[in-house]
């Protein structure tokens, strides 16, 4: 249980930054950028910051995806042990077990 403990926390964080991150990109600076100015021609860029940041804040559903499909898909584990050469089959056991 404590291992599931450690990989939501490690989610949780991985989310938080990823949310602050995003909100500083959306925040800092301006969203047209002049490339050139004069009296006859003006040349700039508009950048789609809001689209980007909601493109981003909805792909946090991935990150969320990819950790349910590593959390439900168990990690199986077999134990194999030697057994003796030149056993007859009658004196083999046959076990069953559930996994």
């Amino acid at each position: 249980m404590r291992k599931i403990e450690n990989q939501t926390s490690l989610l949780n964080y991985v989310l938080l930054v990823t949310n602050l991150l995003l909100f500083w990109y959306l925040s800092r600076g301006k969203n047209l950028k002049i490339h050139e100015q004069t009296q006859n021609k003006l040349n700039f860029t508009i950048q789609p910051k809001l689209l980007r940041f909601i493109g981003f804040f909805t792909g946090q559903v991935g990150i969320i995806f990819l950790y349910g499909v590593f959390l439900i898909i168990p990690v199986t584990q077999l134990d194999c042990d030697r057994v003796p050469q030149n056993l007859k089959a009658s004196s083999i056991e046959q076990k069953s077990s559930t996994i």
